[in-house]
This record gives structure tokens, sequence and C-alpha cells, in this order.
């Protein structure tokens, strides 16, 4: 149905004959009077614009798309702010004692470079003394992946019988528990226990006698990953403490 033309109903031949005495019919309107008509731009009654479309549907899908991502990126966010936090430490200001020294071409390779420090007692028991140095490394601020740590520990004895009684400590052996081997070419006698297990937490620890000294070191600890650790591997622990007690041992009056 198309819009009626100007003046639908006043030219001639459509208006009823003058003077017939025509009415109304009924059930039909008079023709459109001036100032009734549609607005110029819309069609008659029932031919209107159609319906705006209704944007609740973009809406509710901006919000869903919103709220999944919201949801998506704030795990994301807490996962990449805690594999990118550092598992370093700054360097103390002090160097570490004689029986601890270990050059830092060694140290780089077991990524632990940043001296954390030593702690010093003193065992007495009557004329019987141990003397122990205890001297720890950790990765530099920079590293956030190697959670890893270097510990020595140095036990002198002292007094009567000294190399008798380090001979016989049980400091420098391993229970038979443990997964252990023996080490040729460090100290007197030396053994190497694996200290890996069932999770990511993973290292090796080098226990020898060498004069009237008894040397722990241990390196331990896991790599961090973006979503699980994972364990240092069994040849670099072993290759670590062995190492480093290599160079204690050369130090150390035998």
């Amino acid at each position: 149905m198309h819009q009626p033309p100007q003046g639908y109903g006043q030219g001639p031949g459509f208006g009823p004959p003058p003077g017939q005495g025509y009415g109304q019919q009924p059930g039909y309107g008079g023709p459109p009077q001036p100032g009734y008509g549609p607005p110029p731009g819309y069609g008659p009654p029932g031919y209107g614009q159609p319906p705006k479309k209704k944007k609740t549907g973009l809406i509710v899908g901006l919000i869903v798309g919103g709220v999944v991502l919201l949801g998506l990126g704030i795990p994301g966010g807490i996962f990449a702010s805690e594999y990118y936090s550092s598992v370093g430490k700054a360097p103390v200001s002090q160097q570490p004692p004689a029986e601890c020294q270990v050059s830092p071409e060694v140290l780089n390779k077991t990524v632990t470079t940043s001296y954390q420090g030593v702690r010093e007692n003193e065992i007495k028991a009557g004329k019987t003394v141990i003397k122990q140095y205890g001297c720890s490394w950790l990765p530099p601020e920079s590293d956030n992946v190697h959670d890893r740590s270097l510990q020595i520990m140095v036990y002198r004895h002292e007094g009567p019988d000294a190399e008798k009684r380090t001979a016989e400590s049980s400091a420098g052996s391993a229970a038979p528990s443990e997964r252990q081997q023996q080490v040729q070419g460090i100290g007197e006698k030396a053994v190497l226990v694996t200290l890996d297990t069932d999770s990511a937490f993973s290292g090796a620890e080098l226990r020898y006698t060498q004069g009237v000294y008894v040397v722990i070191v241990t390196y331990k600890g896991w790599d961090k990953g973006f979503f699980t650790n994972s364990p240092i591997p069994p040849a670099e622990s072993a290759e670590a403490a062995k190492s480093v007690g290599a160079e204690i041992a050369k130090k150390l009056p035998r």
C-alpha cells in the first residue's frame, strides 16, 4: 500500500457527483482532510519505520565477554607476577672466611653467586673443641627461575685425638637408608648423597673428611616454571656439590 497522492479524493471523477445527494457510505470515512494526512516521509498507518533493533543482546554479549576476559586475565596476571618475581637476594657486604671461600668461576656454574654471610659457632666439652663455619649463597636478584641455594658447613676438630675424632665423625658419612655413592679424589673419605624427592625439591649433598676437618656441601632447590616447578637435573646437582667441595678441599690443611 503506497502513500496516497497529494489531494487524494479531491480531483475530478473521484468525489460524489454534485447534486446527486450521495451521502457518506456506511463504513467509509470521508476523504482525508487537510492537515490530517501522514507527515512527509511517512507512509500510511501500518507502514511506519521498522522497529529499531534492540541492543540488549549486544550489551549482554559485551558484558559476558568482559567477564570472561577478566576471569582469564586475573589468574594470568597472578601467574605472571609470581613467575617474574625474583628468587634471589642481594649479597651481603662481608666476605666469606677462608674455610668457605669459593672462586667466582665455580659459583657461576652453580648460579648461586650472591653470598649471604657466615654463622660461626664453637662447641666445647672439656678439652674437646669443635669449631663450626656455615656459609650460604643464593641466586642474584636478577634471577627469577633458579630457586636454589648453596650451603657449606665446615667443622674443625681441636684438642686431643682431633684427627681420630674427625675420622670417626658421623657428619662425614651417610646412613644406609640414604641414596649415596662413594666419591674419589675429594678429601680422604667422601660420599655424595642424593636429595631428590617426589616433588620438585631436589639436590645433592657432598660429605667428606680431611685431616681435622669435616665438610658438608649442600646444593638444593628447584627451578621455577610458569605453572609448575621442576627439579634440578640430578647430574647438575651432583656436579655443583662436587666442584664446590673439591675447591674447598684444596684450601684446607691436610
